[in-house]
């Protein structure tokens, strides 16, 4: 029987392995404690940096509704930030309505407008969002590589809504005292750093939203342990900028009006309470037994819509013949 000696590295191979282990730690804990501290800042002066003029608007009629002309708008600034949109206005243009600029889910674009179908007398205009690139489905690669343009379309919605509220004041039949942001799923994330860094915006709406973009994205990410907590670290790092937490106690003294489910499950209580308790006065809470929303049906809709509704009415915020057939219901709750 043969034995062979067991190889021992030598003292400088080991010597070597430890300081790339340590320089290893070392790099790891910067990015980790730089990242945190990119996370606690205020990027309110960063947005308005970013903020360009309005400088083109392209209009073109798609049909007319009852009472209503839907157009697609594409507005551009001085800086080349150019996003679109779906403008919906009372054909009675003589008279100055509240407008709803809406910020919905990733998907969601025109067909914003069919949910809030029986609007009288207020403007709607459902903003897209700035991003150019495929939006689910996305393999790890994919996933990966679109994380800049992710970024950089997270960043720049709030100087494009800045835009759209800059396209609505020129408008002859806008009341420029009632702005109304509406955010909807993605858009009640991204929505309060608008409203905080926009004093233009007369009030905010929150529909189906929560605080705490980390823990958000764990929850919703069907993914071994492993892989979804440097993802959602990674996640918090990258959207940072529009944290719903660190803005929403900023719209304050304008109106806050919350409307959650009870049994959304992308948005767990929790983090839906985490975003009703940083908002300051004054502020609504409501909630309704639902799940998140539910693209594919009508009843939702119009419940949600009469929810929305008696709120604006409350505030005075729209005209008593505003969704006449909505604000029935809703009296009647």
């Amino acid at each position: 029987m043969v034995f062979e000696p067991t190889p021992h590295r030598s003292p400088t191979r080991r010597r070597i392995t430890l300081i790339l282990l340590s320089v290893l730690i070392v790099l790891s804990m910067s990015v980790y404690w730089a990242g945190e501290a990119y996370c606690r800042r205020d990027f309110r002066h960063h947005f308005e940096r970013l903020r360009g003029t309005l400088e083109q608007v392209e209009e073109t009629h798609l049909e007319t509704v009852e009472e209503n002309e839907i157009f697609e708008v594409r507005l551009r600034d001085d800086r080349g930030l150019a996003v679109v949109g779906h403008l919906k206005v009372p054909t009675e243009s003589e008279k100055r309505h509240p407008a709803l600029l809406i910020l919905g889910g990733v998907r969601t674009g025109r067909r914003t407008l069919d949910y809030l179908a029986d609007t009288h007398g207020v403007v709607l205009f459902a903003l897209d969002y700035p991003y150019e690139g495929k939006r689910s489905g996305l393999s790890t690669v994919e996933f990966l590589s679109s994380l800049p343009r992710m970024r950089r379309a997270v960043i720049s919605t709030v100087p494009a809504a800045q835009l759209a509220v800059d396209y609505l004041l020129s408008r002859s039949d806008v009341d420029p005292d009632r702005i109304i942001l509406t955010g909807g799923s993605v858009g009640a994330i991204l929505s309060p750093a608008v409203a905080a860094t926009d004093p233009r915006i007369d009030a905010l709406v929150i529909l189906f939203g929560g605080g705490d973009i980390q823990s958000l994205i764990r929850t919703n990410l069907d993914r071994p342990i492993w892989m979804t907590v440097p993802a959602a670290w990674l996640g918090k790092v990258i959207t940072a900028p529009v944290e719903p937490l660190r803005y929403i106690g900023e719209v304050s003294p304008r109106p806050v009006f919350f409307l959650n489910g009870t049994e959304d499950l992308g948005f767990p209580v929790a983090n839906v309470r985490l975003l009703h308790e940083a908002a300051r006065e004054p502020k609504t809470i409501r909630w309704i037994e639902a799940g998140h929303v539910i693209i594919n049906r009508p009843e939702f809709h119009e419940q949600v819509t009469g929810e929305l509704v008696a709120w604006l009415l409350e505030q005075n915020l729209v005209p008593p013949d505003a969704w006449v057939r909505v604000q029935t219901d809703a009296g009647s709750r």
